[in-house]
């Protein structure tokens, strides 16, 4: 039987998708000028408005050990895998999800596994289909390499081909590894596999403007550890990139995988906290409001953009004011 995904559509995405363009606001701007033209030119005090996203898109690749040793954690992720959907789901997110196994030296190495290989939530039952597509089978042999199979599964040809409609421009990207062993990308990544996927990740993040982050559920850092599974080595070069990029970590040991995939789920939503400006503000000059009231702390302009420390809500109007600098009198101070 033909792989669908070479004959047919690209899979269908979540309409939440489309708002806003995913995780980027919307943004009108009204400018207006004081002053008259007897008088001494008036600064140009600026408006601009944002609408906070209603459903931050988020792509979800799930990495997954496929080596003999991993029968019984797949079964595990398998069954957990609704836990996961229904924290992405209580997050508020325009999620959508993929899994490959972590082979390289394969001519499939990098595809998406699962039909359909783009789940998302407008299934009749996603949980059911990331928990089919999590069980990529245990004959998968070296080297085994999830940071490898994560940048073949984004990269072209795949991401064109066999695995279009998985990675959206304007998403964050989250990757889950999950495995018994540590990796072993050299033959994709070369001689320091964590630093080339530090790297992609920040590229990835700068043409998204969304975050990229890795999450690890992997042996614990210098020991490993044991579980109903046998044993796992430290997955330390995960735990790295996890740790560099804010991801969540866990022990692939744990014999309760729900909690773990809760946590990793909420980890997830990211809800954009900064808004670029259209012109640079005169130093102490912004005032902003949201949902029409003012707030005078919580907030900074950093070079041309509005930051919060915490994401407006959902669907929350934000307005700024603001004196364009290259607008101010100048003082004659130094």
């Amino acid at each position: 039987m033909a792989d669908p995904r070479s004959i047919g559509p690209s899979p269908s995405l979540p309409s939440g998708g489309l708002l806003c363009l995913g995780l980027l606001a919307c943004a009108c701007t009204e400018f207006s000028l004081t002053g008259d033209e007897d008088s001494e030119p008036a600064p140009l005090r600026v408006e601009e408005r944002f609408t906070q996203a209603a459903l931050p898109g988020v792509d979800v690749l799930w990495v997954v050990d496929d080596t003999p040793s991993m029968r019984a954690e797949q079964q595990a992720l398998a069954g957990a895998a609704r836990a996961f959907v229904d924290a992405m789901d209580a997050a508020g997110l325009a999620w959508q999800a993929g899994v490959v196994r972590s082979t390289l030296g394969e001519d499939d190495a990098g595809v998406l596994h699962g039909n359909p290989w783009v789940i998302v939530p407008g299934l009749p039952d996603p949980a059911g289909a990331l928990a089919q597509a999590a069980q990529v089978g245990a004959n998968g042999a070296e080297p085994s390499g999830g940071l490898g199979a994560a940048l073949l599964a984004l990269s072209d040809p795949l991401a064109d081909g066999p695995n279009r409609g998985f990675r959206r421009p304007d998403a964050a990207l989250h990757i889950v590894v999950f495995s018994d062993g540590d990796d072993e990308s050299e033959s994709v990544l070369g001689a320091d596999p964590v630093a080339a996927t530090l790297g992609w990740l920040a590229e990835e993040a700068r043409e998204s403007g969304r975050a990229a982050a890795l999450s690890a559920v992997v042996g614990d850092a210098g020991a490993g550890c044991v579980g109903a599974g046998g044993q796992a080595v430290p997955g330390d070069r995960y735990l790295a990139v996890a740790a560099a990029t804010g991801g969540a970590t866990a022990s692939i040991c744990d014999a309760d995988l729900e909690p773990v995939l809760t946590e990793i789920g909420a980890a997830t939503a990211e809800w954009p906290r900064s808004f670029a400006l259209q012109g640079l503000p005169e130093a102490g000059s912004a005032r902003v409001w949201v949902n029409d009231q003012r707030e005078n702390e919580g907030w900074d302009i950093i070079g041309a953009a509005l930051t919060f420390d915490l994401p407006p809500p959902p669907d929350a109007e934000i307005r700024v004011s603001y004196v364009l600098a290259a607008s101010a009198p100048d003082t004659g101070a130094p």
